[in-house]
């Protein structure tokens, strides 16, 4: 179960990617990004906790809300959490890295994590699955040239 969790935030993040560069530009995240610089180790993995006990609980609500027949509203529930949490998780945790990994248990966590995933990433599945996304997001662009150009 936490190998697919860790996969699907993977996959989340990868399409979130843009849209976070985009946000980290942004005056007002710049300011709280200074702000969230000046915080030691633990005040800084206190605050990246809180998106994730605010936004984890609303994922097995989404799933209650599919069940009992609204399917839609589950999704965008299930969905608006997860991007959510990658969101602001994501920011939180590219701003206060190198503190994050000065806490011992932390940086153990965070490298026994990342050691799954570059072995997942190694798997001759994933890069297939990569090979493929990669040749939709090209068969889209040029879908979308053909739509300009002929528009």
């Amino acid at each position: 179960m936490a190998v697919i969790y860790f996969v699907l935030d993977a996959v989340f993040l990868g399409i979130l990617k843009p849209f976070l560069g985009w946000l980290g530009r942004q005056p007002v995240l710049i300011r709280t990004s200074r702000w969230i610089k000046s915080l030691g180790p633990y005040p800084s993995l206190f605050l990246l906790g809180i998106p994730v006990l605010v936004l984890e609980p609303l994922k097995p609500l989404g799933f209650y809300v599919m069940a009992i027949g609204h399917p839609i509203q589950g999704a965008a529930i299930l969905a608006g959490a997860e991007v959510a949490k990658i969101v602001v998780v994501e920011r939180l945790f590219r701003i206060s890295r190198d503190k994050l990994l000065t806490i011992r248990w932390f940086a153990w966590g965070y490298r026994l994590v990342t050691g799954w995933l570059a072995r997942l990433r190694a798997l001759a599945a994933w890069q297939a699955v990569v090979r493929a996304g990669n040749h939709i997001k090209y068969k889209a662009r040029e879908v979308l040239r053909w739509f300009r150009s002929a528009a």
